[in-house]
């Protein structure tokens, strides 16, 4: 075995730590695996590096997210935002006249939207401000929808968000620039349904 293999694979087990295999997110696994089924062996050694995405300064990410516009490549964000979903359901409540038990009857409605929150960081690699990620990261924030692509989205069945708020609030260091996004999942939906698509209902 390689060196380069030993290092690769190293930094793979070090990954599986917190989160499982990138590639299981996709239609080639399933939720709640066995863990033992997680093996890299069948993986070429450019697989496998493939699969550790690292940020500008080579440092493995455990949840990258990539932004698309329609029609344009994926970006890969050069430093790993911390990403937190708030889910949450929509409940109808109903009184009762006249009724001996106290409170009222509640009824699950539907699934509201996630609320998808995303504060990051850019870096200027040359030591000064980050002009160019900050025009990038404004094209995405105006834009309004974006497709996303992250394992965590993934598990939650998120591809496409819509922007509703963001802050591109003062950072301490020349070469600094935070950020902070709020936005909503946004499913595709059929508006006009034809007679088959009611039988899948």
């Amino acid at each position: 075995m390689s060196e380069n293999r030993i290092i690769l694979e190293d930094i793979w087990r070090k990954m599986r730590r917190v989160m499982p295999p990138y590639f299981l997110f996709g239609s080639q696994g399933k939720a709640g695996s066995d863990p033992s089924d997680y093996r890299i062996d069948h993986l070429t050694d450019g697989q496998l590096a493939e699969q550790i995405v690292a940020n500008v300064l080579g440092i493995p990410m455990v949840l990258p997210l990539y932004f698309k516009l329609e029609g344009e490549d994926w970006w890969l964000l050069p430093y790993e935002p911390q990403i937190t979903l708030q889910g949450s359901n929509i409940i109808t409540k109903k009184q009762v006249s006249k009724g001996q038990v106290r409170g009222t009857i509640k009824e699950r409605w539907s699934q509201g939207d996630y609320q998808v929150n995303i504060t990051g960081i850019l870096i200027g690699s040359d030591g000064n401000y980050p002009d160019a990620d900050v025009k990038k990261l404004r094209s995405y924030l105006e834009a309004g929808k974006i497709l996303v692509k992250s394992p965590l989205l993934e598990l939650f069945s998120i591809n496409q968000v819509v922007v509703e708020t963001w802050s591109i609030p003062f950072t301490s260091g020349q070469a600094n620039q935070a950020y902070t996004i709020g936005a909503l999942s946004d499913d595709i939906y059929k508006l006009l349904l034809r007679r088959e698509d009611l039988k899948q209902l």
